[in-house]
């Protein structure tokens, strides 16, 4: 029993382990971090191999996400706080957000772990300011929850090679008798906060004649990122690495320019930095 346990850690470990660190210049982080609001919602294109496995099942280059609480100092609750601090050591000014985590369960870390991570930022439509609290009050009382090591066996759907299966099958087959190692690798957390203000992230609509259009909650199921970064309940705000709005009179478009790109491996857009150059990529072309 104790050798399973040992090799269930040592599985979650190596899927956990993140990969190619690096700087991504397809978001900018201090723009997220000046927009973001309390309850919008994070989407993280992860690096270790369970986020691999999330991507080549879901389609999509996410497979994380968290949910942004603010503040600390800003948080009236004292209740809440007095969670929070038996979390977080940290400055009471530091943004934070609360996610599920492969053998961690629910979990609170600084906003700044993702300063160099390609992220999208997602806020749901129409949601009141009492309901918002709601959503992060449900969050913050789930903190240290669902940290058991789960079954061995559910496990392995992150060692599957997935990419063998048609596309149309892999997220129905993921779905499939989830334990808690895959609701933890996944957004059913997120998808749980909102569910308990009865905001589904993918409603069931239907049309009649006599009533007109209806909508109803659909049955629980485990919910993946990109099924937030597709609900019609959350609005898409993206941040480009370069704000053209400043350049207006500019040639910056490649294709109006001579910009040459002489890289090998890399994305260009993977190689910005802000001096401007990186990897003799040329981020201002010149005209001809």
């Amino acid at each position: 029993m104790q050798l399973l346990r040992n090799l269930t850690q040592y599985l979650i470990f190596w899927l956990s382990k993140v990969r190619e660190q690096r700087d991504h210049g397809l978001s900018d982080f201090d723009k997220i971090r000046a927009e973001l609001k309390p309850c919008d919602v994070l989407l993280i294109q992860g690096r270790s191999l369970a986020d691999r496995k999330i991507q080549a099942v879901s389609q999509s280059v996410w497979s994380h996400s968290s949910l942004y609480i603010g503040r600390l100092v800003d948080i009236q609750d004292p209740d809440l706080k007095t969670i929070i601090e038996h979390f977080h050591a940290g400055s009471s000014t530091t943004p934070l957000v609360v996610e599920s985590c492969l053998g961690k369960g629910i979990t609170l870390r600084p906003l700044s772990d993702y300063e160099h991570e390609h992220t999208r930022l997602c806020r749901p439509k129409s949601l009141r300011d009492k309901d918002a609290e709601q959503v992060i009050r449900f969050a913050i009382n789930r903190l240290g929850t669902h940290s058991g090591t789960g079954h061995f066996f559910d496990l392995m759907r992150f060692i599957f090679p997935w990419s063998l299966l048609p596309a149309s099958w892999r997220r129905s087959a993921f779905r499939k008798w989830a334990g808690r190692h895959t609701v933890n690798s996944s957004a059913d957390f997120i998808a749980e906060c909102f569910g308990f203000i009865q905001f589904p992230i993918f409603p069931l609509v239907r049309t009649n004649d006599d009533q007109g259009v209806r909508l109803y909650r659909r049955p629980p199921r485990l919910c993946l990122p990109c099924d937030i970064d597709m609900s019609p309940n959350f609005e898409i705000i993206k941040y480009p690495f370069i704000d053209f709005k400043l350049y207006a009179n500019e040639q910056l478009i490649p294709w109006k320019g001579s910009g040459v790109y002489s890289g090998v491996d890399q994305d260009p857009a993977l190689g910005y930095s802000p001096q401007g150059k990186e990897n003799n990529v040329s981020v201002f072309p010149k005209n001809d």
